[in-house]
C-alpha cells in the first residue's frame, strides 16, 4: 500500500455527520472560541488550585476535539469513552474552584499513585526497580500523605476525593451530565457485559457486534460534550476572573439551540 492510498477513519461518513447535527456544527466554534479566548493569555502568580483548574481546562477541551473526531468518524461509542474523561475532569475542575480547601487532597494523590506503581514494580519488575529515580522520596511521600486518605476503617480509600464522583456532580451542577454520560461511558471502559451489549445494533445476524461506521451513540457524545466545554468556560472564568467572549450566556444559548433545550441544564 502506498502512502497516498493510506486513510485515517472514515471520510466518506464526515457529511453524514454534519448532516445529522447541523445545529451543533452552526455554534460549537464559539464555545472553542471562548475557551481559546481564556486559555491563551497569560496569567502571573496564579495559586496552586488555579494552575490545577487551568490546566485541566485545557486537557478537557484537547479532549473535546479528539472526541469530535472520533464523532466525524462514526465512532460514537470511543466517543462515549473520551465523553466519560472530559465529564470526571469538568466536575473535578468546579468541584475545585467551589472547595479550594480540598486541593491539597488533590495534589498529594500525586505520592499514591507514585507508590502504587513502586510496588508494582518491585513485585512484577523487580529486574526494573533500579531503573526508578527516588524511590525512597516515594515511600516517605506516601507515608506522610497517607494519613489524610484514610477511611474510617482504616484502609487507603480508592480517590483523592473523599466524595464520590456522583456526589460531586451533584454539588457542582454536573446532575444531568452525568446521568446522560457516566453509567454508558464507565460500562464502555470496564468492557462489562453491558458495555458489550452496546455494541449491539441489530444489524448483523447472530452473536457479533456491529462495526463502525455508526451515527449510534453520537449524539449522546456531543451532548454531553457541549454540555461539558460551556461548563469549563464557565469554571475557567470565575477561576481566573476574565469574561470570555462570546459570553456565557451566549454559550448556554448556543447549547439549548443545538440540542432543543428549553430549561437550564446542570
Amino acid at each position: 500500500m502506498k502512502k497516498q492510498d493510506v486513510e485515517f477513519g472514515h471520510p466518506e461518513f464526515w457529511e453524514q455527520v454534519y448532516a445529522s447535527f447541523p445545529k451543533f456544527f452552526e455554534v460549537i466554534f464559539r464555545a472553542g472560541d471562548a475557551l481559546n479566548g481564556i486559555t491563551v493569555r497569560r496569567y502571573d502568580n496564579l495559586e496552586p488550585c488555579q494552575k490545577i483548574i487551568f490546566n485541566l481546562g485545557l486537557l478537557t477541551g484537547f479532549s473535546v476535539m479528539e472526541l469530535i473526531t472520533l464523532v466525524g468518524n462514526g465512532f460514537g461509542l470511543g466517543a462515549m469513552k473520551i465523553a466519560r474523561t472530559i465529564l470526571e475532569s469538568s466536575i473535578n475542575e468546579e468541584y475545585l474552584r467551589l472547595y479550594t480547601g480540598e486541593c491539597d487532597d488533590y495534589l498529594e494523590w500525586h505520592w499514591v499513585e507514585q507508590y502504587k506503581m513502586l510496588k508494582y514494580v518491585q513485585q512484577n519488575m523487580p529486574e526494573h526497580l533500579s531503573e526508578l529515580s527516588e524511590t525512597e522520596q516515594t515511600e516517605r511521600g506516601f507515608q506522610d500523605s497517607k494519613p489524610r486518605y484514610l477511611r474510617k476503617d482504616g484502609q487507603l480509600r480508592g480517590s483523592w476525593c473523599r466524595l464520590d464522583l456522583g456526589s460531586r456532580a451533584a454539588k457542582t451542577g454536573f446532575t444531568e451530565a452525568y446521568k446522560l454520560i457516566y453509567p454508558f461511558g464507565s460500562q464502555l471502559i470496564h468492557g462489562s457485559i453491558g458495555g458489550l451489549a452496546m455494541h449491539f445494533d441489530g444489524t448483523h445476524e447472530g452473536a457479533r457486534i456491529s462495526p463502525p461506521p455508526s451515527l449510534n451513540w453520537c449524539e449522546q457524545a456531543l451532548v454531553g460534550a457541549h454540555m461539558c466545554l460551556y461548563r469549563i468556560v464557565y469554571t475557567l472564568s470565575l477561576t481566573l476572573k476574565v469574561q470570555p467572549f462570546p459570553s456565557l450566556n451566549q454559550l448556554e444559548a448556543d447549547y439549548k439551540y443545538a440540542w432543543n433545550k428549553s430549561e437550564r441544564t446542570g
